[in-house]
């Protein structure tokens, strides 16, 4: 498909090449390879940092762990089904996608009824704790690797839960402490943690315990018509897509937020990496500027 593209556009059509069975051994030498003049790392952190350490330019990304905020005033039903919609694209591997629901009090009741009319499978807590048990690796808190990417049916399959019908999200009611744990970090599977919070101070440093966790400079949304409520939020959370009513997956990549279309997303030197931009093409081009003196006055 890329190939035909290329050669629709007149463009070299070995223009962009794949290596097939590549490792990290591979890719190492790939980075420091001479001709190579630049890296662009998009991935797990590991991976990052070999790029760093290759000694060739490189433009590296950090991790998302995106939290949303759905404030007292938000459309419950719009935002849940934004959020369902979003979370469940791709079934939840893009990086900017919702990975934590804030929850103010007032709207918690409207907002979960109305993620289980979007298709969204609400976990009671005897539920909550099984899948907790199932889902994440004991040794390092992650998600276990053979849920990443998989749908919501087969996730709740995997950890011994299942539920009539088809499920287009997981979702699991907790305390506020259990950011700490091992739901406090990203989770690429449509499967996320549900929090409840009482005002907005409480809300926003939730929020920044999050990401000061995993997801540092990358990304957050609010739901709110409130402006002040939208500018505080943007001024105090540490992220460099703030998402305002949109749903994350789409929004944070260009859709329908004007952002530049990307699925490479900086997370600026807050998440060490060197732009906050959503990385496109223009960062691969280098410039040639012919500058003349300033006119006097």
């Amino acid at each position: 498909m890329i190939t035909t593209a290329l050669e629709r556009r007149g463009a070299p059509v070995d223009l962009v090449q794949f290596a097939a069975g590549g490792d990290r051994a591979r890719t190492a030498r790939f980075m420091r390879h001479p001709d190579v003049s630049l890296i662009v790392a998009t991935g797990g952190s590991g991976m990052v940092k070999e790029a760093y350490r290759s000694g060739t330019p490189t433009i590296g990304v950090g991790p998302g762990n995106a939290p949303a905020w759905i404030c007292r005033d938000a459309d419950a039903s719009s935002a849940a089904s934004m959020i369902v919609a979003s979370k469940s694209l791709d079934n939840g591997i893009i990086c900017g996608s919702e990975n934590h629901l804030v929850v103010d009090e007032h709207v918690y009741d409207r907002f979960v009824s109305a993620l289980v009319s979007a298709g969204a499978t609400v976990l009671g807590p005897a539920d909550t704790a099984a899948f907790t048990r199932e889902a994440f690796d004991p040794t390092s808190g992650s998600l276990r690797r053979e849920l990443v990417g998989q749908c919501a049916n087969d996730v709740l399959a995997r950890t011994g839960l299942s539920r009539p019908g088809p499920a287009r999200l997981v979702v699991a009611p907790l305390p506020v402490t259990a950011a700490d744990g091992p739901w406090g970090r990203e989770k690429l599977a449509p499967v996320l943690p549900l929090f409840k919070t009482t005002d907005r101070c409480t809300a926003i440093m939730l929020c920044q315990k999050i990401l000061a966790r995993h997801g540092r400079g990358h990304t957050a949304v609010i739901h709110s018509q409130d402006e002040t409520s939208i500018r505080q939020f943007g001024l105090q959370i540490e992220a460099s897509r703030i998402l305002v009513n949109t749903p994350a997956s789409q929004g944070c990549i260009g859709i329908g937020t004007r952002l530049p279309p990307s699925l490479t997303l900086g997370s600026g030197t807050t998440g060490g990496t060197s732009t906050t931009d959503n990385v496109t093409y223009t960062h691969l081009l280098n410039i040639r500027r012919i500058a003349f003196p300033a006119s006097p006055g």
